[in-house]
């Protein structure tokens, strides 16, 4: 009987299906190949390492935990190394050495000190850090700072205020009253062997001890006198300064009578403003006097 195609297959699909069932057969004998090779593999690492073959984890945990390769120490520069590169590649100039010239002088410590040279046959004194310096106009120069008169601050303070009008305020504000007391009655002693200027000093101290206790006596405070002591050398020095100036105009203007006239009205200003006396260059002094 022939076949019609009544049962609802047809001819080109037959060798499909034998070539996809020969293809699936293929693909499983495969697969059982590689798990077959994949046992005997397992099997000869047992025997060759006699015993378990490690797992990929234990694997991969063992290769992370090896060390690796030491490498040398990176040495960091020590201090003295730094300091050493330092001083070899950054090196300070030193300055020159100094010449002696006129206006300027080097102290002992190194220090330089510039001023308006005096002119010749004068000298210039020069104030630096609590000293005292004579300069001449070549340049030479000597200290003469003043010796201590006293072994305390505090008389010692009283020596400039009582000698030059000068006076240093930092030191002596705000003392404790009985210590202010106990160095005003504090007795001045001249010694034998004194020489005149210092006995002059002393003289002039206890004077001026006597004269802040009689400020004292009504109520003030050491500290109101030593406020009023600032005004005063404030006043005399501006007095001093207007009259200096209108003294040397005249003087050079040739008005030497006017210029007189000037210096008596500025000493009596100053005597009743602060009672001091008014105090000139000697050479203003002597030009005024037509010397």
């Amino acid at each position: 009987m022939a076949w019609n195609g009544s049962d609802g297959r047809s001819k080109a699909s037959t060798p499909m299906t034998a070539r996809r069932t020969a293809s699936t057969s293929t693909r499983r004998w495969l697969l059982a190949g590689v798990v077959a090779l994949a046992i005997a593999g397992g099997a000869l690492l047992y025997f060759i390492v006699g015993g378990d073959a490690p797992s990929a984890a234990e694997a991969t945990r063992a290769k992370a935990s090896e060390k690796p390769a030491s490498r040398p120490p990176r040495l960091a520069p020590t201090n003295a190394v730094r300091a050493a590169v330092t001083n070899a590649s950054v090196k300070t100039p030193e300055p020159p050495p100094f010449k002696k010239r006129p206006g300027a002088m080097q102290l002992p410590d190194g220090r330089v000190l510039t001023f308006k040279p005096p002119k010749e046959g004068e000298f210039k004194i020069v104030h630096s850090h609590g000293a005292v310096y004579k300069c001449d106009h070549l340049g030479n120069w000597e200290d003469v700072t003043p010796k201590p008169v006293f072994d305390n601050a505090f008389e010692e303070s009283l020596v400039g205020l009582a000698t030059s009008g000068s006076f240093i305020p930092g030191v002596l504000m705000g003392l404790d009253y009985d210590y202010v007391i106990k160095m005003l009655t504090k007795p001045v002693v001249v010694d034998p062997g004194d020489p005149e200027d210092v006995v002059a000093k002393k003289e002039a101290v206890a004077a001026a001890k006597e004269a802040i206790l009689d400020y004292m006596k009504d109520g003030a405070s050491f500290d109101d006198f030593v406020m009023d002591m600032r005004r005063q050398v404030a006043t005399e020095r501006a007095i001093r300064g207007m009259a200096l100036k209108e003294i040397v105009g005249l003087l050079k203007a040739g008005r030497r009578e006017e210029a007189a006239d000037m210096r008596d009205a500025a000493e009596q200003l100053m005597e009743r403003k602060t009672g001091g006396r008014l105090t000139l260059p000697a050479h203003i002094e002597s030009s005024l006097e037509g010397r």
